[in-house]
C-alpha cells in the first residue's frame, strides 16, 4: 500500500486546506486552473472556501465538449466565480484554415502547443503562483509530482492535491455534495478536448483515454516549466 492509499480522507484534506491557505496568503497573484473535470472542481472547491473570489482561469479551446462549456456555464453561475476566459492568440477556425481540419490528429503536440500550451503561458506571466488538480496516480509521467514546484522565472505551481487518489477525489465529491462533470456518467474517466478523449475502461492509469493512439498523455501544459 501506498502512502497516498494508506492516508485518510479527513488528513488529505487537512493538509490541502493548510497548503491553499498558505499559497492564497503567501503570494498576491495567485489563480487555480480549472479545466472543469473533477480533479481542478475539487481544487477549486476547496480555494473557494478560503476566498470565495478566487481567480480561475479556464483554456478556451474551442473543442471542449457540450457538457464541459455547459457544466462550466453552471458552476459560473452556482458558485459566482471569478472567471477568466482565456482564448489562444489563433483561433480553431484559423489554426483549420492554416493546418487542416485535423491537425489534432496529424500533429497532436501542435495542437496542443497552440490551443493550449501558447494561451497557458500568457496566463503565467502575470501569476505569482498557480494552483492545479494534478494527482501523482493519474499516469505514470506524475508518480514523482510534487505538491510544491519552484522554477526559475515561472510562478510557483502548487499541486494541491497530488496526494489523493481517484478514489479520494470521488469520496469527496460524494461526501460533500460537490457538483461534476456529467461526461463521468458516461464513461469517461480522465477529461480533455472532445476530438482527443474517448470514454474508457481501459489502461492502469486514468488518463488512457486522452490520445487513445498515442503513448504520450500530455498536452504540455503542465511541462511549461520544463520547456
Amino acid at each position: 500500500m501506498s502512502e497516498e492509499e494508506g492516508t485518510s480522507l479527513k488528513s488529505k484534506l487537512d493538509e490541502t486546506n493548510e497548503i491553499l491557505s498558505w499559497t492564497l496568503k503567501e503570494f498576491e497573484r495567485v489563480a487555480v486552473a480549472c479545466s472543469f473535470g473533477k480533479d481542478s472542481v475539487t481544487v477549486l472547491s476547496l480555494a473557494r472556501q478560503i476566498d470565495p473570489n478566487v481567480l480561475v482561469f479556464w483554456i478556451k479551446t474551442g473543442y471542449a465538449f457540450k457538457e464541459t462549456e455547459e457544466f462550466k456555464d453552471r458552476l459560473v453561475k452556482e458558485w459566482s466565480l471569478n472567471l477568466m476566459e482565456v482564448s489562444p492568440v489563433i483561433s480553431r477556425e484559423e489554426m483549420e484554415q492554416t493546418h487542416g481540419k485535423d491537425l489534432f490528429k496529424e500533429d497532436p503536440k501542435l495542437c496542443c502547443q497552440c490551443l493550449k500550451v501558447e494561451p497557458t503561458r500568457r496566463v503565467l506571466r502575470d501569476l505569482d503562483a498557480w494552483i492545479t488538480g494534478l494527482r501523482r496516480d493519474e499516469t505514470e509521467h506524475r508518480t514523482d509530482l510534487e505538491v510544491v514546484e519552484e522554477y526559475k522565472d515561472m510562478p510557483v505551481k502548487v499541486n494541491a492535491i497530488a496526494k489523493w487518489t481517484k478514489e479520494d477525489v470521488w469520496n469527496y465529491i460524494k461526501e460533500y455534495s460537490i457538483p461534476y462533470n456529467p461526461l463521468y456518467d458516461k464513461g469517461f474517466v480522465s477529461l480533455g478536448c472532445e476530438p482527443c478523449t474517448r470514454a474508457c475502461t481501459w489502461g492502469r492509469f486514468e488518463r488512457a483515454g486522452r490520445w487513445p493512439d498515442r503513448d504520450d498523455k500530455e498536452c504540455g501544459m503542465h511541462l511549461l516549466q520544463k520547456a
